[in-house]
């Protein structure tokens, strides 16, 4: 089967569509989107509507057809990359320009019927037909909690003004933060928002997860305005979550409050389910040789009064995950909505504690690293982790704390056989293993009148992929090399 990425030219035609020719405009009208035709081919200069799938007031999510275009070489659809309500279609069918708005968009079911007078007037913003008279307008009423540095009031100010997909708002929320408080986090960090006009999308929240927050009052202020929030934010900066009750109804329930940490992975995992499309792959390892070497360096290192910890099981499966995508890099990929991203570098993070502690340290360059120097990092992970003064050092370690290329999720210490973890975006790939169990396996070699079967320590390997990454023969590759490397550990030294 071919490589993912030999297919990427036909794919971004395909993908590219909602996302570079919507533009936001500020008037008297409620929040919206003017949507313009797009290129849909390298060579397009017009299209003709044939057909609309929507009409005026439907609702739309990602991956809807709004309409098929008629392009200079083929009918295709175009698909929303967003959800939302069509608020006014301003052309009906027929030749039109690149460019050229054909429909405007706004987030609110209730922000239809305002447009149902509206008239583009081109690129300045756009005028109605028949403005009414502005009624004076409220006092805003004060947030005794925290001041944020941008407020979400609508204004005619573009700079007061954070525009982002009603997704990413969800995934701000969920987070337990406002998506002005991710707008000043990535200012801060000399950056925008990675939608149209720089508009933040769902990857600008999780981007923004592994920057320090801007303001520490904005997550209090999201955390008060929540109906069903019985209390704030934890004002702690660790990631640790407390475990101690945060309130408790005798004999019916207790709450626990969640760390920012616990609140950002959990966001994170449930954007990763709603929208990547899984598959797994597993594959069962036969660790008699790698236990051989592995304690054949640790011997050798006792003898020789080396410094340093032992090598554990971990740590050869950590560099064979590493030297398995020099051998098939296509795993070491991200999907970036109209192309996807192969990475040169091999950035491994670890899963690690359980409950309120668990955290996601990132290994940097494993590939180029030796054994020695992976299980010195994983101690020191592990140590700082679970003491009491050094798990927030950790946790707030924005370098330490990074997102990888891939995940490696260890379960074999809980008795679990095999598990099928979550692909955390942007990354396509994730690992677990399970415990390492003696197995009956066929004897290879065996003459006749021998025994034909032997005991082996096994170990089951699975692999989490997103199909549009990573198609099922090139996992089904990668957990061939995995498995070769594992069981010839000599071969990871060569």
């Amino acid at each position: 089967m071919a490589s993912k990425f030999t297919r990427i030219a036909s794919m971004s035609a395909r993908n590219s569509r909602f996302n570079l020719l919507s533009k936001a405009y500020f008037s008297s009208f409620p929040d919206h989107l003017v949507v313009a035709m797009p290129a849909l081919s390298p060579t397009m200069e017009t299209g003709a509507i044939s057909k609309w799938n929507v009409k005026v007031g439907d609702k739309f999510e990602v991956g809807t057809s709004l309409c098929e275009v008629e392009t200079d070489k083929a009918t295709v659809s175009f698909d929303a990359t967003d959800e939302g309500y069509i608020a006014k279609i301003l052309v009906s069918t027929g030749d039109i320009k690149v460019g050229q708005p054909i429909m405007v968009t706004v987030e609110e079911s209730d922000a239809v019927s305002a447009f149902a007078n509206y008239t583009h007037t081109g690129d300045a913003a756009p005028a109605p037909v028949a403005a009414p008279t502005p009624a004076a307008a409220a006092a805003p009423t004060p947030v005794a909690q925290a001041a944020p540095a941008r407020t979400s009031t609508p204004s005619s100010s573009s700079s007061d003004r954070v525009f982002a997909s009603p997704l990413a708002k969800k995934m701000a929320r969920e987070s337990g933060t406002t998506i002005e408080a991710i707008a000043d986090q990535l200012a801060a960090a000399s950056s925008a928002g990675s939608g149209p006009n720089g508009r933040i999308i769902a990857a600008d929240v999780m981007r923004a997860s592994t920057m320090p927050r801007a303001n520490a009052g904005v997550a209090a202020a999201a955390s008060a305005s929540t109906a069903t929030a019985t209390a704030s934010v934890s004002p702690q900066p660790a990631a640790i979550a407390s475990t101690a009750p945060s309130s408790s109804v005798g004999g019916v329930y207790t709450d626990f409050q969640l760390s920012d940490l616990a609140q950002t992975l959990a966001a994170r995992q449930t954007h990763a389910k709603q929208v990547v499309p899984h598959y797994y792959l597993s594959v069962d390892l036969n660790l008699s040789e790698l236990l051989k070497v592995r304690g054949a360096f640790n011997a050798q290192a006792a003898s020789m009064k080396k410094k340093g910890v032992e090598l554990s099981v971990q740590d050869f499966m950590v560099k064979a995950a590493a030297l398995a995508m020099q051998q098939v890099p296509d795993v070491n990929g991200s999907w970036m909505d109209t192309f996807v991203r192969r990475y040169d570098q091999v950035d491994i993070n670890l899963v690690m504690g359980a409950g309120s502690f668990v955290a996601t340290p990132v290994l940097r360059d494993v590939t180029a690293r030796g054994l020695s120097s992976i299980a010195t990092e994983i101690a020191s992970f592990e140590d700082t982790l679970f003491s009491e003064s050094g798990a927030s050092a950790l946790t707030e370690n924005s370098e330490k704390m990074a997102v990888g290329t891939f995940s490696i999720h260890n379960l074999g210490m809980y008795g679990v056989k095999s598990a099928a973890p979550i692909v955390l975006t942007p990354q396509a790939c994730a690992l677990s293993l399970g415990a390492i169990v003696q197995t009956v396996i066929p004897a290879s070699g065996a003459a006749a009148g021998e025994q034909d079967w032997a005991v082996a320590p096994i170990v089951t390997a699975t692999l989490s992929c997103d199909h549009r990454v990573v198609d099922g023969a090139v996992g089904a590759q990668w957990l061939a090399a995995f498995k070769n490397l594992v069981e010839n550990p000599v071969s990871m030294l060569l």
